[in-house]
């Protein structure tokens, strides 16, 4: 009885198996839809017909209209099913390779800006004090290596960011005596992680524009709490409208970069006569695995 069964629907399953494959596939796809009905109307009454031949042909019987109609739905069904995930998960890497290929190219951008930045200030100082330049050079040398070997990685840990910065900061202290720097620095953050270089663009707009004041100042405050990061930053300004409109490259880079890595976050800024704020808020962030 078994043997007769398979038999039997044997011509079914590979009906529908072609079906599916050249016909589902090939025209419902590509949303040719006449051509697609048209075709299942003849596909289905031939199948019709050819059962009702085979099954008295090989003693199965008649045709149990109820029981094919079953299994063409069923087959049909659970195609269907395998497509939506295949195509799901198709779609899933390709976003994955096309935010890959993005977050690649912002970081790409940073180290151009940063760069440039930070050869201007060089030039200058060439120029005033060209003894103090080999010192310069190679602290500029290792916060390029830095960037470098942090652009290669997804996360790195927030210890290795605040020294950065602190770099960063410290390198152009030294090139600006007037430049008065409080920082703020509270919470555990030995295992918390961080994608790289998220402070620096709010740290170089705040370098430059409070350098264009008498007396420049910044105030840098980081508080973490359970794999909570708040980024505060605050800097004296010219008293200008436009200095809301011009941050640059730096911020859209980091917008943007936000998005791309799905944190939750909220990043606002605020000029109050002389005093610009930026605030930096990333909630759940990774620990790293020791």
């Amino acid at each position: 009885m078994a043997s007769k069964i398979a038999i039997g629907y044997f011509p079914c399953i590979l009906w529908i198996t072609v079906f599916n494959l050249f016909v589902i596939k090939k025209l419902l796809f590509k949303r040719k839809v006449k051509v697609f009905f048209l075709l299942f109307l003849t596909y289905w009454t031939s199948f019709y017909f050819f059962i009702n031949w085979f099954f008295p042909l090989v003693g199965f019987g008649n045709f149990k209209t109820l029981q094919i109609l079953s299994l063409l739905i069923n087959g049909m069904f659970f195609y269907f099913i395998h497509v939506v995930i295949t195509k799901k998960i198709m779609d899933a890497d390709k976003d994955i390779m096309n935010f890959k290929s993005e977050l690649s190219f912002l970081k790409q951008q940073l180290n151009p800006h940063f760069l440039l930045n930070a050869m201007n200030n060089l030039y200058g100082e060439a120029l005033a004090e060209p003894d103090k330049v080999p010192d310069r050079i190679l602290n500029l040398s290792d916060m390029l290596r830095y960037q470098i070997e942090a652009s290669k990685k997804d996360y790195v840990l927030l210890e290795e960011e605040i020294a950065f910065i602190t770099k960063y900061i410290e390198y152009y202290t030294f090139r600006n005596e007037r430049l008065a720097v409080k920082q703020n620095i509270e919470g555990l953050h030995d295992e918390i992680e961080i994608p790289p270089l998220f402070f620096l663009p709010l740290v170089e707009n705040a370098v430059k524009f409070s350098a264009e004041t008498a007396e420049p100042s910044i105030n840098l405050d980081l508080k973490v709490k359970c794999r909570s990061v708040i980024f505060t930053l605050k800097n004296n300004c010219l008293d200008s409208e436009s200095r809301l409109s011009s941050t640059g490259i730096g911020i859209e880079n980091l917008k943007r970069r936000l998005e791309v890595y799905g944190l939750k976050h909220t990043l606002s800024c605020k000029k109050e006569k002389n005093m610009f704020t930026v605030k930096l808020c990333i909630w759940h962030l990774p620990t790293a695995v020791l």
